[in-house]
């Protein structure tokens, strides 16, 4: 793999060099591209949603109207704006979220039910369709719509 650099040399004249790469720096710069296409993707998918919903509200300011949140276990994350980036940590939280309440709620409420304790029941929310709306197969997710724009993407010519 190489890396293609341009410069300016004197009197405007531009001078191409192709730098090779080693199998570390390769992987850098192909996660790099990546990421990068990923978050672009996804600025882009909530500008497209944002269209979608516009809303009909008059004297209110869009941004304030148009948000997509996703709850995870320490609660919303409030920020100017949100990237691809924050979309992975908050995926993540919500996997632990599930991993937590199977692991520790639901198992032990399961337990006291067999054992015939005496309990109250401890009511939470199965952040199952949380999950499944970034991660899903079919219908597609969040992330696998992203993953076929990508390859689409980079299937065309040019």
């Amino acid at each position: 793999a190489t890396r293609r650099l341009e410069t300016m040399a004197a009197g405007g004249k531009k001078e191409k060099y192709q730098v090779p790469l080693n199998p570390t720096q390769a992987a850098l710069a192909r996660d790099a591209l990546i990421k990068s296409l990923y978050s672009k993707l996804f600025d882009s998918m909530v500008y497209a949603v944002n269209v979608a919903l516009d809303p009909p509200e008059i004297g209110q300011d869009d941004e304030d109207l148009l948000s997509i949140g996703v709850l995870d276990i320490y609660g919303f994350e409030i920020f100017d704006k949100n990237g691809f980036e924050q979309l992975s940590i908050n995926f993540v939280n919500e996997k632990l979220q599930q991993i937590f309440i199977a692991l520790t709620l639901k198992a032990e409420q399961e337990e006291y039910v067999a054992e015939g304790i005496q309990w109250k029941e401890v009511k939470y929310f199965n952040n199952k369709i949380v999950c499944e709306l970034i991660e899903n197969k079919k219908p597609p997710g969040v992330l696998l719509v992203l993953d076929d724009v990508c390859k689409q993407m980079h299937s065309r010519p040019g």
